[in-house]
């Protein structure tokens, strides 16, 4: 059993060689969702396909999700899994936040993450466990209460371990890896996906790094299903995979619709969705959507359902609404 940990309400804790760990707290302020700008050496946004020679495509998928942990009033509530992303994107500013479904967050009012210490620009292999309110505005929601998504604000987090010298190692998915209205309408039929997240809560604890799973989808990508901004996805999705990104992750090859030709060799990284819920078949053979954070006394049929990442721009424009102020009343804060 792991020794316990001092606990605080916002903080990073950073293991050190004694037993103890380093908290520090962050303040709670009006302005909670801080704008952070890019600072060379010590916190810079990373992107799939960026310029990170080190990593494969597939490792940055591993270091842009984490563990989530809910907890309410001390006690563990139920674990889900999260990834990073980099909102409000101007310039070299931005407001980076971990992207997980609402109801990972509503069974608690905190949710806790270990994250990855930086060296230079790749991981150290230490660790730092961060905690995050979750609870009224300590949150961006979707704006569309049926879109079961959510960004929790990290600036204050990555701001504490810039000021302790000790800098957070994130890969956040940008934007860009959202297809196209366009792109959408090409995709096959069935596409191959690939999944990074914590079923049941279940991670390699000794390197912090995510599962990964594979599968087809169950529904076309480019039909949307049951008429809502989702679809299928045929693979084992239990619970504590709420929150995972789904992919498109082609390293040999694809079929180009658009040319009708196979790109031999070509690779192709698309962040598609985001899993929220899946199917459940009860004991007495009722099928109910389950979207549980702890274990279910159904039984799991394999398959899962993805909310389309299209939606993350609809979160992202409502974060720019809360946080960018007009130009003359914000020039302190965004570049």
């Amino acid at each position: 059993m792991k020794p316990p940990q001092r606990r605080c309400r916002r903080k990073l804790c950073v293991p050190d060689a004694a037993p103890k760990n380093l908290c520090v707290m962050a303040s709670r302020r009006a302005f909670p969702f801080d704008v952070l700008k890019t600072q060379p050496n010590i916190f810079a946004p990373y992107f799939i396909g960026g310029n990170m020679p080190e990593l494969t495509p597939a490792e940055q998928m591993l270091y842009s999700t984490v563990k989530l942990v809910t907890k309410g009033g001390g006690e563990v509530r139920g674990t889900g899994t999260g990834f990073f992303v980099n909102f409000a994107v101007r310039g070299q500013s931005m407001v980076p936040a971990i992207v997980t479904n609402r109801h990972v967050i509503e069974v608690g009012d905190e949710v806790t993450a270990l994250c990855h210490l930086a060296n230079e620009n790749k991981p150290s292999g230490k660790f730092a466990q961060c905690t995050m309110p979750t609870t009224g505005q300590d949150v961006f929601r979707h704006p569309d209460d049926s879109v079961d998504l959510c960004a929790i604000p990290i600036g204050q987090i990555m701001q504490q371990a810039m000021a302790s010298k000790t800098p957070l190692f994130c890969v956040y998915l940008g934007l860009d890896l959202i297809p196209s209205d366009e792109d959408w309408e090409y995709f096959d039929a069935i596409e191959e996906v690939t999944m990074i997240g914590c079923p049941n809560g279940i991670s390699d604890e000794a390197n912090n790094l995510p599962i990964v799973r594979r599968g087809i989808t169950a529904t076309s990508l480019g039909k949307r299903y049951n008429g809502k901004s989702e679809f299928m996805v045929d693979m084992a999705c239990f619970p504590g995979s709420s929150g995972s990104p789904v992919f498109l992750h082609d390293r040999a090859g694809y079929l180009d619709r658009r040319t009708n030709s196979y790109m031999m060799g070509a690779g192709r990284v698309r962040l598609v969705g985001v899993l929220y819920a899946g199917p459940q078949i009860t004991s007495r053979g009722q099928i109910i959507l389950a979207q549980p954070s702890e274990f279910s006394v159904a039984t799991m049929m394999h398959l899962g359902v993805v909310i389309r990442s299209s939606e993350l721009l609809a979160l992202d424009a409502e974060i720019r609404g809360r946080v960018l102020e007009p130009p003359a009343q914000s020039a302190g804060l965004v570049a």
